[in-house]
């Protein structure tokens, strides 16, 4: 197996935590995937949202981290699965701290549900009302009222409330009596 692109080591509590850093995918990327391997990608990407829910839930009853472990050890396996058979694929990843770039991780999925066949959104929805979620907090923004279960208008309109979001402020604001 190849060792991976880019590795990031973070030392925490005196362990050491390498994490791979993955080559964005974009939403050209996306487009270019074919049926079985968006299939195959949003299967990934539910497993993974389906365990960062599993951790965001900070239970540390034995059943709870007996869950979380086994979720974990489904997307270890899914993504070692996954990399072997698409060796130079990209994975979306969301920066969770920026409106613009949760609304670029939801379009490229958009696009991955577009061309995908037979994947529950369930996961990865819930995943990206979290970081809306996480997103609204940090900026003292209202969240996401309305949240539909079909996931390509369940994105639209995350998609939208991220642009919203993202409009820049003026530079300066006119005063009053130079408005008009």
């Amino acid at each position: 197996m190849n060792a991976p692109n880019y590795v990031s080591r973070s030392v925490f509590h005196n362990f050491s935590i390498e994490k791979v850093l993955m080559p964005t995918l974009t939403e050209r990327d996306a487009e270019t995937l074919s049926t079985e391997q968006a299939t195959a990608l949003l299967r990934l990407l539910n497993l993974h949202a389906r365990w960062e829910g599993l951790l965001s839930l900070r239970s540390e009853h034995p059943q709870s981290l007996h869950a979380k472990q086994r979720a974990n050890d489904a997307f270890q396996a899914a993504l070692r699965a996954y990399t072997e058979k698409y060796r130079t694929t990209k994975i979306p990843e969301p920066t969770q701290a920026a409106p613009e770039r949760l609304g670029v991780w939801c379009r490229t999925l958009r696009v991955l549900f577009q061309k995908a066949d037979g994947v529950s959104p369930v996961e990865l929805l819930g995943r990206a009302y979290r970081l809306a979620d996480r997103i609204a907090a940090r900026l003292a923004k209202e969240t996401i009222k309305e949240r539909p279960g079909e996931a390509l208008l369940a994105l639209d309109r995350i998609i939208d409330w991220c642009d919203v979001l993202a409009i820049p402020a003026p530079l300066f604001k006119p005063k009053k009596d130079q408005a008009a």
